[in-house]
């Protein structure tokens, strides 16, 4: 979707661009932009490249433990596998991202003869409260945009290894 900004904001948005292509470039202050989209491109940041988003630590804490899966199996006296816990895990994962409210976006700016780069911008869902937007910085790639959130789950657990599940379930199971 092309983002015809106003004159106020081109030279900010050329800027934003050219401070990628050129590292030794600081990048400005991207708040101008981020208040227009707000103010003005609402459809524009809702409809942009997206994934549902979530802290993987967060959901580790809440089932993460043999525990939970014996509940769910109803028996007791079941033997746990790792190859259980990743199931388990995987869809637990699956699950609660496809009920996630929050969500993270590349709002795609383009500049004229400059490549289309991507504003950050994580749409957190409050409930009754509307929405609120957290801006991040901005990206060459959609994926380099998507790669920042190591620390986070955006999309589905297929991002997340069988190790890295694994060692949180054994972490939980330690507490």
């Amino acid at each position: 979707m092309a983002t015809d900004l106003p004159k106020s904001l081109k030279k900010l948005a050329r800027e934003a661009v050219e401070s990628l292509l050129d590292e030794s470039l600081p990048t400005p202050d991207l708040e101008p932009l981020h208040e227009w989209f707000e103010e003005n491109r609402w459809d524009q940041i809702v409809m942009s490249v997206r994934g549902p988003y979530a802290y993987l630590d967060t959901i580790a804490d809440d089932l993460f433990n043999d525990d939970s899966i014996r509940e769910h199996s109803d028996s007791d006296d079941l033997e746990i596998t790792d190859e259980m816990r990743v199931s388990f895990a995987r869809g637990f994962i699956d699950s609660r991202l496809d009920q996630s409210e929050d969500s993270v976006h590349a709002v795609e700016l383009k500049v004229p003869s400059l490549p289309v780069a991507y504003l950050d911008c994580v749409v957190i869902g409050q409930g009754q409260g509307g929405w609120s937007l957290e801006w991040g910085t901005i990206y060459k790639t959609v994926q380099e945009l998507l790669e920042a959130y190591s620390d986070a789950l955006v999309g589905g657990s297929a991002s997340v290894s069988d190790e890295k599940i694994l060692a949180l379930w054994h972490a939980n199971e330690k507490r």
